[in-house]
């Protein structure tokens, strides 16, 4: 069995720093689960798959997402504790600190994705913190894909301040479900579904480059999802992952145990049996050939995992 990918960054066993490719890769399926592991571990994949660096300028996120990877590492590293990570605190040496344009050769389609461990929101210091590292990020020459869970206000403004930068920025909204009230259980402070579909309107209206990570799913399948977003996305260029629909799934290991309860505790038992090869391969079956559609690492490491072919990162 064949797995086809495209530009993923391979280590190289004879060198001790992972090297980029930007050739199609023929990666044959290899026989034992412990040689596919291996392959698994050696593919490059996470915030890697969208930019080549990341940057970040506040500690703790309001948003509070409770699957949230950058409050479940910081807690391991005792940097904070559950009911801290709500207190958002801003690294003013990143902010204040010159960028330039970011050199380091790869196949992904931005140079710096920012921000990854915490949201943009309207209040002060913060929006103003996020805005002035953007714009240094952009005047260094930089492609820059800005990721958000998106109130409207935000994107407005975002909108209105780099209005010159667009061909240099894309938005990529995380939208994971159409209902606004499952959204609440596991991302707290989070806007809804509806406000988040307005913002990805306004942007796109506005000129903007946009594109969706439906990551995590946290309804039963994404069809719905992408039949309520697909008309307000711009023109789809696959290579430059703009106008284009990330699939990955919910990673539970970072849902603290003392907080699976109630609708939380209802809402995972729901997911669970989502969450299962069987019923995954049933849409990324479906949705293998739409031309706007990527695959997050969780689902393209199921896949390899069993046996199927990967659709990969260019057309």
């Amino acid at each position: 069995m064949t797995i086809k990918t495209f530009n993923y960054s391979v280590k190289d066993k004879n060198k001790s720093e992972f090297f980029e490719t930007d050739y199609e890769l023929e990666l044959e399926v290899p026989a034992s689960f412990i040689e596919k592991k291996s392959l698994l571990t050696n593919i490059k994949m996470g915030t890697r798959e969208w930019a080549k660096k990341e940057v970040n300028c506040i500690k703790g996120c309001s948003t509070y997402c409770l699957y949230c990877y950058a409050k479940g590492i910081a807690k391991h590293y005792k940097r904070c504790i559950e009911e801290t990570w709500k207190n958002m605190e801003i690294n003013w040496s990143v902010v204040n600190k010159n960028y330039g344009r970011v050199r380091k050769k790869g196949f992904q389609p931005y140079d710096i994705m920012f921000p990854t461990s915490h949201n943009i929101i309207i209040d002060e210091p913060y929006f103003s913190a996020c805005t002035t590292i953007l714009k240094k990020l952009l005047d260094s020459g930089n492609t820059v894909l800005v990721t958000l869970k998106p109130s409207l206000n935000v994107v407005k403004s975002l909108c209105e301040l780099f209005q010159n930068y667009r061909e240099a920025m894309t938005f990529r909204f995380t939208i994971g479900s159409t209902n606004s009230n499952l959204l609440k259980v596991l991302e707290i402070n989070a806007p809804s579904f509806e406000e988040r579909l307005e913002s990805l309107k306004y942007a796109t209206i506005k000129g903007f480059n946009t594109s969706i990570s439906i990551e995590p799913l946290l309804d039963p399948t994404p069809f719905k999802l992408i039949e309520k977003l697909e008309s307000h996305l711009p023109l789809l260029n696959y290579e430059r992952d703009i106008g284009t629909i990330w699939i990955g799934l919910l990673k539970t290991q970072y849902i603290p145990i003392n907080l699976r309860k109630g609708d939380v505790k209802e809402l995972l038992k729901h997911l669970y049996p989502k969450m299962q090869f069987e019923h995954v391969y049933h849409y990324y079956e479906k949705l293998y050939d739409h031309p706007r559609i990527k695959w997050k690492e969780s689902i393209v490491k199921m896949m390899i995992l069993n046996d199927i072919k990967v659709k990969g990162l260019t057309a």
